[in-house]
């Protein structure tokens, strides 16, 4: 299973704008997806890590001393060679906290963020005002992974968790009072 975001969850999940957002923001979105690249070092560094990476640019400078990515230049990393490094991390194990949370949940990144935005727009909907996409403001809920045994009795797989939230009591009745969150 797949920890650190996919170039395509990321941009579901980190450039793409709510639901029923203006068709210029959602033009800006897709203008910003179109710019990213070639991005310089620290531009890598902080995109992987937004993608559930523990990529500091000191760790990048190794990879490139090792020729476990190639560049023809230092500070103009494609697409291609962003995706490497992720690859790179992502075999390495090298996660921020929350990845690392959901690999011992039994879920992928996505599979905590993505819930997260469906609740915050859902709640949004709900109390007409901007709930935010932060697990602060919500309960989350984990439908545990259901090991599957052979007929010995040894695991043989694990399915996913599923990751949900509900908002916290207390910001339920904030809400509910019409304060902003």
């Amino acid at each position: 299973m797949r920890i650190g975001l996919t170039f395509d969850e990321y941009a579901e999940l980190r450039l793409n704008p709510p639901a029923g957002s203006s068709p210029f923001i959602q033009q800006a979105a897709d203008q910003e997806r179109e710019e990213m690249f070639p991005m310089n070092l620290a531009s890598v560094s902080i995109h992987l890590r937004s993608r559930g990476y523990d990529c500091k640019r000191m760790m990048l400078e190794l990879l490139l001393d090792n020729e476990a990515v190639n560049l023809t230049d230092r500070d103009a990393w494609t697409q291609e060679d962003v995706e490497a490094a992720a690859e790179y991390f992502e075999q390495s194990q090298l996660f921020v906290p929350y990845a690392s949370m959901c690999q011992t949940l039994g879920c992928g990144y996505v599979g905590f963020l993505r819930p997260l935005r469906e609740a915050a727009e859902r709640e949004s909907k709900i109390y007409g005002r901007c709930v935010p996409e932060n697990d602060q403001y919500f309960v989350m809920h984990r439908v545990p992974p259901r090991g599957q045994t052979d007929d010995d009795g040894n695991m043989t797989g694990i399915q996913p968790s599923q990751i949900s939230f509900t908002l916290c009591d207390d910001i339920k009745e904030r809400l509910e009072r019409g304060e902003e969150v």
